[in-house]
């Protein structure tokens, strides 16, 4: 059994459509599958009703931007209702911040040099409604300034390099109440870029976000297929630790490889069945 809770698709940062990431999902023979698309729920919303023509099981998903004393703690939605209209509304103004965000990094890029419009963004966008840095990466990559993605942000685009952005974002606490809302979960991803260093500054972090409604942690993630470089044994602790808080806790445990095309593929993260029959159980499946 396969699963995979967490990748993006053309609407947000992804490469691929809603509709061939269901392919690649069937090829890849997952049991559940989730497009968690950065503030965005158009690709979700129609994976969800063309998955009825597929075998495996799908979750309306969404990842939401937010920040909590200036750390990013992103936030994973799942199984709400994608056509509430007051979730879809409170995510416009996250989407229009996005977009201005494109003027201000090619700004900063043409200070120092990089010789790149506004049209070779935007024909990298495309139809996406959350538009981000990967879009510059690939762009950065395709005009040769950058041999791959990894390195645009490790030259350009990271927190510190020369044309970070920071974006608008909101509070974790108020992520899980939208989702709340709207009758889904919420779930903490990839915790290891939340707090890498301090095991108890991370308990007490999630012990936070579970007073807010938090319900789930993405303990099984793609690390050494992303960007960070956390040594194995580093992510098998933290693992640990992980699993053994959400069962203390009552959680849900999650994994997903954070799929956005460049590289790996769907479903390559691997979860223990256990878990996923546990998810199963949890949403009825």
């Amino acid at each position: 059994m396969k699963i995979d809770l967490h990748c993006h698709s053309s609407f947000s940062d992804g490469i691929f459509t809603p509709q061939q990431l269901l392919k690649m999902a069937e090829r890849e023979r997952l049991t559940i599958f989730s497009i968690t698309d950065h503030d965005s729920v158009k690709g979700t919303a129609i994976a969800n009703s063309e998955s009825v023509n597929y075998s495996f099981s799908y979750i309306t998903g969404i990842e939401i931007s937010a920040r909590y004393k200036q750390e990013k703690i992103e936030i994973l939605g799942y199984n709400f209702n994608a056509d509430n209209s007051a979730f879809k509304q409170g995510l416009v103004n996250l989407q229009n911040a996005r977009r201005d965000r494109i003027h201000k990094i090619l700004v900063k890029l043409q200070e120092i040099g990089i010789d790149i419009i506004f049209d070779d963004v935007i024909k990298e966008v495309g139809d996406a409604s959350s538009p981000g840095r990967p879009h510059f990466a690939r762009v950065l990559k395709t005009k040769g300034y950058v041999s791959s993605v990894k390195e645009a942000f490790n030259e350009y685009l990271a927190e510190g390099r020369p044309a970070y952005v920071p974006r608008l974002t909101i509070e974790p606490k108020e992520a899980i109440k939208r989702i709340n809302k709207a009758n889904g979960i919420a779930v903490l991803p990839h915790p290891l870029f939340v707090e890498k260093h301090d095991l108890r500054r991370m308990e007490e972090l999630l012990d936070l976000l579970i007073s807010w409604g938090m319900k789930g942690i993405e303990v099984f993630y793609n690390y050494e297929n992303t960007f960070s470089d956390f040594p194995a044994k580093k992510i098998q602790e933290v693992t640990k630790f992980l699993l053994d808080y959400c069962k203390q806790n009552d959680l849900l445990i999650t994994g997903g490889s954070d799929f956005h095309g460049d590289k790996g593929t769907l479903g390559e993260v691997f979860m223990p069945k256990e878990y996923i029959l546990q998810i199963q159980s949890f949403f009825n499946l």
